[in-house]
């Protein structure tokens, strides 16, 4: 058995990533044994679990279509088919997109620091940890409040369903109903006895698998657009010291050799390697070629008395710099692809499922299992669109103001390649980074607003229709 090796990503990640293992979510990687055997277990766990799960979604299916006699009953099973549609969509997505994820995942195995600039990217690595920890504790959570809630509610009121009268041609008479979280459809009693309690175990796995399954898809993907958020601090934060170090290089600058003494310049961490990106890296890379090709050829001591080697460094931080904002962008380009589909369809489901809540909480009459039941399913549904949504904008942000911060630093008092430095980095930060959904649109609070706009015009209609 051979120790797992957990870097980069998969590191920071790794509660997320070892729940979404015990989920049953198909991930063969990031094991310690790797063994024949073993990976056969996991496959055999993943494929009952998908098989418990697809089932109970089948049977919910079966009692929607023989069992709904009117529009409010309609409405209601319509809206649990479309909430439980999500992990559904999600489990698919994520185990045929596997390949997809792990790139992703590695994308940041090699990304080292450079020496001067060690202590922020550490800083900012503990800020993404901390927040990535809350974000996977608050949603966990919530996800165990919901199912419990979920359960509770179930076992109150009266458990009876409206069918129609045989006797009368358009009336109704009120039946008992198993007490059940999901109606369904079941080749069994489930009235009473042990075939029930079963069914209510099964129900109960069912429902907690299933949210944690879209919950931590959701929680991943959130994770990883932070860490980038993260990371356009970070060089945002040393982009006024670059500038700094630069203005050495041909400026007379008074206490030149102070600004070598930071806290992480005695760090051993090899520079970056340099990466080829083909759809982004035109000016960037006619940029490296022509101004920093002078570390190998720049002779003298400079204005400052800098030695060779701290030449070399203040060059090699530029570079730095650049390579380290190529690779975010690449690195974004890959979260779009890894998960924009699932957006798309997360979204498309979540408009109906709104627009039938809106109509359902119409029908309140009082504070009863039904007001619970419709505003709990309200505002979780709300409440999972948005969290994509600030995340999203919170990305769109932060890159629009690196160029913010890029033309307020003092790049006047830099070096030549400082000031062409500076004005390459607001030509490629003009247009701000972001998440799409398979690129029909833009994850923010834009999409947010849009949503609930596209909700209320099809709660008009529909009321109109109605």
């Amino acid at each position: 058995m051979q120790k797992l090796r957990k870097q980069g990503l998969v590191a920071d990640l790794w509660p997320n990533i070892r729940l979404m293992q015990l989920s049953g979510l198909f991930i063969t990687q990031y094991y310690e044994d790797n063994s024949t055997l073993m990976r056969l277990i996991r496959k055999i766990y993943s494929w009952i679990t998908a098989i418990l799960v697809f089932t109970q979604y089948i049977l919910l299916v079966i009692w929607a279509l023989t069992e709904s006699y009117d529009a409010d009953q309609r409405a209601a099973y319509s809206v649990t088919i479309l909430f439980f549609t999500h992990p559904l969509i999600k489990f698919i997505y994520f185990s045929t997109k596997t390949n997809r994820f792990y790139r992703t995942l590695s994308a940041w195995n090699n990304a080292n620091s450079h020496p001067l600039f060690a202590e922020s990217n550490a800083r900012h690595r503990a800020s993404t940890l901390a927040r990535m920890r809350k974000l996977l504790m608050y949603v966990g959570s919530i996800t165990i409040f919901a199912t419990v809630a979920w359960t509770v509610i179930t076992f109150i009121g009266e458990s009876v369903r409206t069918v129609p009268d045989p006797e009368s041609e358009n009336g109704t008479i009120t039946i008992e109903a198993p007490r059940l979280m999901v109606p369904a459809w079941y080749p069994w009693d489930v009235m009473g006895g042990l075939t029930y309690y079963l069914t209510l175990v099964y129900q109960f796995y069912w429902l907690f698998i299933t949210m944690s399954h879209a919950n931590l898809c959701d929680i991943l993907f959130c994770s990883l657009v932070l860490h980038s958020c993260e990371q356009l601090k970070h060089l945002k934060e040393i982009m006024g010291p670059l500038i700094e170090l630069s203005a050495a290089l041909d400026t007379q600058v008074p206490n030149a050799e102070a600004l070598f003494r930071v806290p992480s310049s005695g760090s051993k961490a090899p520079l970056m390697e340099n990466e080829e990106y083909d759809n982004y890296n035109t000016n960037y890379n006619n940029y490296r070629n022509n101004a920093l090709s002078t570390v190998a050829g720049g002779g003298g001591s400079g204005p400052n008395g800098l030695t060779k080697k701290q030449e070399i460094l203040v060059r090699s931080a530029i570079k730095y710099w650049v390579e380290r904002h190529k690779h975010i962008v690449r690195y974004v380009a890959s979260v779009s692809e890894m998960y924009g589909m699932a957006l798309l369809f997360h979204m498309l489901i979540t408009t109906f499922t709104l627009t039938l809540l809106a109509y359902q909480a119409t029908k309140i009459d009082g504070v009863n299992v039904y007001a619970f039941s419709t505003i709990g399913y309200l505002v979780y549904t709300l409440g999972q669109i948005y969290t994509f949504c600030i995340y999203g904008n919170e990305l769109i942000d932060e890159s629009s103001s690196v160029m913010e911060a890029a033309y307020s630093c003092s790049w006047y008092d830099g070096s030549e390649e400082a000031k062409t430095f500076v004005q390459i980095v607001c030509q490629q930060c003009q247009k701000a980074l972001s998440v799409t959904g398979a690129k029909f649109f833009t994850v923010s609070l834009d999409l947010f607003a849009s949503v609930l706009g596209a909700v209320v015009t099809y709660f008009m209609v529909l009321i109109q229709l109605n």
